[in-house]
Order: C-alpha cells, then structure tokens, then sequence
C-alpha cells in the first residue's frame, strides 16, 4: 500500500491530498494539519515518490487504484481531492473514473492540457549527478545549486535525498529511471472525461500552467467549475503564498 498519513479524527469529510511530481505528502504536512481542524485529511505519496514503494510502471490507472487501496483501508466512502500539478492530473483521472468516491474536486495549478517537456534543467542535473559518490548533504545540495537558480527548486529536490538503509550511500527517495522514462505520458495525460459536480482550479499569479490556452478544457469537462489565482505565488502556489491558498481551499470546501 501507499506510504500515506492522516490528521485528525474521522469526520463526516474527508480530504485526501495528492502531491506533484518528485513531491511527497511532506510538502504538505503544515496545510494538513490545518485542515484537520474541520476534517479528517489524509496526505499520500504516490508510488515511485517519498515514502512509497517503487513500481516499474506508472500508469494512472493504477495510481488511482492505489489510492483507492487508502480509501478503502480507512474506510472512506467519499473524498475532496486536492491535487497539485502531476497530482492534478491524478486528480482529474480520479474524477472521470471513480466521481462515485468523489465529492468536490480542487485542482492546483494544472490544467486538462497537453503540455510540452518543461523540465529539461531538472532532468539533466539528475542525469548527470552520481548522488552515491558524495559523503554529505551539504554536498548534494551544492552539486544541485550549481545547474538550478531558482533556489525553491534546489530546496524541493534536496529534500528527495536519503541514505540506502544497507548501503548507507545516498538515494533518490523517488524513482528517477521510471519517472524520466513516464515524464511526457505524466504531462501529456488529459482525462477520458470530466466532473459534473463542483470544481476549483486555483492558480499561481506568477504561473502560466492556467492560461487562455492551456484552460479551454476546462469549460467542456467541467460545468460546475470555478477559477482563482492566489498573489505572489508561482507554480508551487501552497508554498509560495500558503495563507492565502489556506483560506481559497477552505472557503470553497465548506460553502
């Protein structure tokens, strides 16, 4: 099963919290935590990401049974679904499939589009970084530093690192082969329908994922959707500006 945990106690809500690619449910922790003040929040890691097993294939079909496992595990009947990026897609895929498990639906910073490869800068620093040569963190984190600027990137990847519990040499807690292989189906997949119950894409101010030509889906595939843009963020909007991503999520979850 998933690597998964939850916050708070069973209540008649429940939120299940999907992260982006080469995220964790740690990115996650601080607004799960809020949010279990009204619901019971449960914050996964995808497979071949964190703290979850690794798998040879990446389908989202299977994801989504993965996520199913949880459910069922813990005895959830419905869910809200927050999905960020690669988790948004999850997301979408979710709701064309299982919209019986489902009950609103709220999309970060994504859209039903196929996009184009973006990720060259992350993909080639991976390529070429031998992460079980080096003896430190610190290391790493600099090897990191000198092919990425932006330095919220640099912090996001560092925290993928950890020690091979038999070898003691440093890892990838993701698994990059299979994510470097699946990363054009992980950004081209648009889901095979949409949603009719209620939707909300919240997008970065600074962010061009929700555009004028990546969103015209959005009106086909979901009738009942809203659109909001949080200020002073970019693609990571609940890092970026997480009072504001806070208060939109909540506003909308408990109309």
């Amino acid at each position: 099963m998933l690597n998964y945990k939850t916050y708070g106690e069973h209540k008649n809500q429940a939120l299940l919290i999907i992260h982006g690619l080469f995220g964790s449910l740690d990115n996650w922790m601080s607004l799960a935590k809020q949010w279990s003040k009204d619901h019971f929040v449960l914050a996964i890691d995808v497979r071949n990401h964190g703290r979850s097993f690794h798998k040879d294939s990446m389908t989202f079909e299977e994801i989504c049974d993965d996520i199913l496992e949880v459910l069922d595990s813990e005895s959830i009947k419905k869910v809200d679904v927050i999905g960020h990026s690669m988790g948004g897609k999850i997301a979408m895929d979710f709701a064309a499939n299982h919209s019986s498990r489902l009950n609103q639906l709220i999309i970060v910073d994504v859209a039903p589009y196929e996009y184009s490869p973006h990720h060259s800068e992350v993909f080639n620093m991976l390529d070429k970084l031998e992460i079980n040569s080096y003896s430190s963190r610190q290391d790493i984190e600099m090897a990191i530093r000198d092919d990425l600027k932006d330095e919220g990137v640099v912090q996001f990847i560092s925290k993928n690192v950890r020690r091979n519990e038999d070898t003691h040499l440093f890892e990838w807690k993701f698994n990059y082969p299979v994510l470097r292989r699946e990363y054009e189906y992980l950004i081209t997949r648009i889901p095979s329908q949409g949603f009719n119950g209620k939707v909300l894409f919240i997008g970065g101010y600074r962010s061009n994922y929700i555009n004028k030509e990546t969103s015209g889906r959005i009106f086909d595939l979901y009738p009942n959707f809203e659109l909001e843009y949080v200020s002073d963020s970019g693609h990571w909007v609940h890092a970026d500006n997480p009072t504001e991503f806070y208060n939109k999520v909540n506003d909308f979850i408990n109309k």
